[in-house]
């Protein structure tokens, strides 16, 4: 993390905020455990997550939108309407930052690809899990192409009996297997809708 930010005065009232204690009705990273069900730890990288966006959006002035994970956070923290709008915004932000209710998937987002841009310059390269590559039809043909040739050497060692055709293709449909079970558990897929202005 770059240790001068482009808005300092605004960094620093948000280090100094605290999403666990008054005016919040009920701890944010409690809300979010409960309403997503990942664990405390996860939901403390969240909530950084979530305050990392919060300053983009108020040092930039532009309209941004979140990951669809951050966006939950974003929910959970705009439902405590007293901690949000008569707390947090005008003593934090500055101004009013609202929810929008409706705006298009993060993958034909604009607004998101201009997040990723703006959060590479202030925190560097974003986490994946926690903001994904909006590119996803890459990975579902990478996906395809996988397990397409994972069939093709088990076929192929059917027919010509070799044990280094099943094997190479018994590695890439484990492999396959694998990375989709381990991105299926990531935080990413507790989502809701997303956005901001």
């Amino acid at each position: 993390m770059k240790p001068i930010k482009t808005d300092r005065k605004l960094w620093h009232r948000l280090e100094g905020y605290s999403f666990h204690e008054r005016p919040l009705s009920h701890s944010l990273v409690d809300r979010l455990h409960e309403e997503t069900g990942h664990s405390v730890d996860v939901c403390y990288i969240l909530v950084e997550e979530y305050r990392r966006f919060m300053y983009l959006v108020g040092s930039t002035g532009e309209t941004l939108a979140p990951s669809p994970i951050v966006d939950v956070v974003w929910q959970l923290h705009v439902a405590d309407a007293k901690a949000y709008f008569e707390d947090f915004c005008p003593r934090v932000i500055g101004r009013t930052i609202h929810h929008p209710d409706d705006y298009p998937p993060f993958e034909d987002d604009p607004a998101y690809l201009r997040t990723l841009e703006y959060y590479a310059g202030e925190f560097g390269r974003p986490q994946v899990q926690f903001w994904p590559d909006p590119d996803l039809a890459s990975v579902r043909i990478s996906k395809v192409l996988f397990w397409g040739s994972g069939i093709l050497a088990i076929l192929l060692a059917l027919l010509f009996n070799s044990i280094l055709f099943a094997g190479f293709g018994v590695l890439l449909m484990l492999l396959t297997w694998f990375l989709n079970w381990k991105f299926s558990s990531l935080p990413l897929h507790a989502s809701r809708k997303r956005g901001a202005t």
